[in-house]
């Protein structure tokens, strides 16, 4: 019974200590290039392992100009980002512009999906590794 109540509050308490970690990062890293834009409060950030991909939508409005930011950390390697129309029409491919930064605005107000993917890694062992990644958005009045 002591060994199951270790293991229920080890499995309560890792994924806060992981979560603060990103957090972390994402403030220390992120955060500096939003600016000079104003950033929106929102903290959209996941710890990935090396080949996984994830997907965010995000709502952006009318005639306003948007800063994105992707981060990564460091072993994670040269994370890549998209950005696409809800209809997956591609808007932007990182891949094209090698930057983490990537300023538009809008036309009309619409949903775009973000979606990031973390190179495989070369490792030949078996130890795996995770990293915090982290899309920021920001904003000009």
């Amino acid at each position: 019974m002591k060994n199951l109540s270790l293991i229920i509050l080890l499995s309560v308490l890792i994924p806060i200590g992981i979560n603060g970690q990103c957090r972390g990062f994402t403030k220390k890293t992120g955060r500096p290039l939003i600016e000079p834009y104003i950033h929106n409060g929102q903290m959209n950030s996941a710890v990935l392992f090396p080949g996984d991909s994830a997907d965010i939508m995000l709502t952006f409005y009318s005639e306003q100009q948007y800063r994105l930011v992707i981060c990564a950390e460091e072993q994670l390697g040269d994370v890549s980002y998209k950005v696409s129309d809800i209809e997956r029409n591609l808007i932007f491919d990182s891949k094209n512009s090698d930057s983490k930064v990537f300023d538009f605005i809008v036309e009309s107000s619409q949903q775009l999906v973000i979606s990031v993917e973390v190179p495989k890694s070369e490792n030949t062992h078996d130890i795996s590794f995770q990293g915090c990644v982290a899309v920021l958005v920001g904003f000009k009045n």
